[in-house]
């Protein structure tokens, strides 16, 4: 991909004008905080100043990134101090970050930086690279193009990125380039066991005896090319995306969906796909987003209600896609 010299340069005479709001999409995994972790350190390269706001808690197995301290969890308070300039990473719409939406003023100067298909390049500078594997791919690059010193915390946000987008580096999205960059990223200092047991063995007691509870959830439907699971909102399970992997690799399985309940009437759901079902449209169509083989929304219902809507779609797709 390539960042146009204008658009550089407008990046870093805005830096030297104003602070910058960073923030990124609801419900963050781990490219979303390791890309704007990420973008902080490289606004700081470059010598101007951030404030990180999210609209949800930074997720517990996230907490042992370099600057995750920093972070702060939107306040309606804050609404009131619109910003001029906001960085976004990993998020396809300005409607994705929830309510730090309002933190940013109508004319504002916003910079776009995300690799999902579904982007709907908001921004004034929209750098958007489907052929990335992760945003945190992306800002490599950028840091790049920008000539920003890659220290191992740097190394650390985009590597963890860059490994929870590729499932480890097993997804299909893992390309020569990306473990390229993570090759570049390990000899810059990131530490690749710590990252990667914090992020997915570090597991709280709570959440295994949840495990068996969802797991008896599991639901196939057309003769076993669904798998559907439940989480409930007293079922302690820090990651609950992992496990939707889990119901996407069951044989025969070509579509999965996990339902989490995450507030009165309100459901998250997530979706993987194992082959050429697309579950970014699918997701589309119910107001949210995502990549071709793992995509989520967020939904008002039971997780019963949900499950019905959501069933006439994916039992459509696998007819289609047949």
């Amino acid at each position: 991909m390539t960042f146009p010299d204008s658009e550089l340069r407008t990046l870093r005479e805005a830096l030297r004008e104003a602070r910058v709001l960073i923030s990124t999409h609801i419900h963050p995994d781990a490219d979303a905080v390791g890309s704007v972790l990420a973008a902080s350190e490289i606004v700081h390269g470059l010598g101007g100043s951030a404030r990180i706001v999210l609209a949800d808690d930074v997720p517990c197995r996230c907490r042992i990134l370099p600057g995750a301290e920093r972070v702060e969890k939107y306040a309606s308070r804050l609404a009131a101090e619109p910003v001029s300039f906001a960085f976004i990473a990993d998020s396809g719409s300005l409607d994705r970050l929830g309510d730090v939406r309002h933190l940013i003023a109508g004319d504002a100067l916003i910079v776009n930086a995300d690799h999902h298909l579904s982007n709907d390049r908001f921004g004034r500078i929209n750098w958007v690279g489907v052929e990335f594997a992760s945003t945190t791919e992306l800002l490599f690059e950028l840091c790049r193009a920008l000539n920003v010193p890659m220290t191992p915390a740097l190394a650390d946000n985009l590597f963890a990125g860059l490994l929870s987008d590729t499932g480890r580096f097993r997804y299909s999205n893992t390309t020569a380039q990306s473990l390229a960059v993570a090759s570049e990223l390990i000899a810059a200092g990131a530490r690749v066991m710590e990252i990667t047991d914090g992020l997915y063995y570090d597991v709280l007691p709570a959440d295994v005896r949840s495990l068996g509870e969802i797991y008896s959830t599991l639901e196939l439907y057309g003769d076993g090319k669904i798998s559907i699971m439940f989480v409930r909102i007293n079922q302690l399970v820090e990651d609950p995306d992992s496990l939707v992997d889990l119901a996407a690799s069951l044989r025969g399985v070509r579509v999965a969906a996990l339902l989490s309940e995450t507030g009165t009437d309100r459901i998250r759901v997530s979706l993987r796909s194992r082959d050429t079902i697309n579950v970014a449209r699918i997701a589309e169509s119910f107001g949210g987003g995502g990549h071709a083989k793992a995509a989520g929304f967020r939904m008002i219902g039971t997780l019963e209600s949900v499950r019905d809507r959501l069933l006439l779609e994916l039992v459509a797709a696998t007819r289609t896609e047949a």
